[in-house]
């Protein structure tokens, strides 16, 4: 089974808004996955998948700790916090 080729969570039909936060990436896992620390939802870590980066930014294996990121949130009832549609900023750090 390929881990990269399936998005972990689907996205919401019906979106709890369009809303983008900015972020910075805490923790990259080989495995396609990792977690980004925000302001903006203070006390949380917020998940990522690969599969919900944007086309036009980096590859996953060029991501690295300590990036900033922007992104949509989405609060997942007994999950936690998601981040879809991340985009790396360009400043990156």
């Amino acid at each position: 089974m390929d881990r990269f080729k399936q998005p972990m969570v689907q996205e919401d039909t019906e979106p709890q808004s369009n809303r983008r936060v900015q972020g910075r990436i805490t923790l990259i896992n080989e495995e396609g996955w990792g977690f980004i620390s925000s302001k903006e939802i203070p006390f949380r870590r917020i998940f990522f998948h690969w599969s919900f980066l944007e086309q036009d930014t980096l590859k996953f294996e060029e991501i690295e700790e300590g990036m900033m990121v922007e992104f949509k949130p989405l609060d997942i009832p007994e999950k936690g916090w998601r981040a879809i549609k991340i985009k790396i900023l360009e400043d990156g750090k």
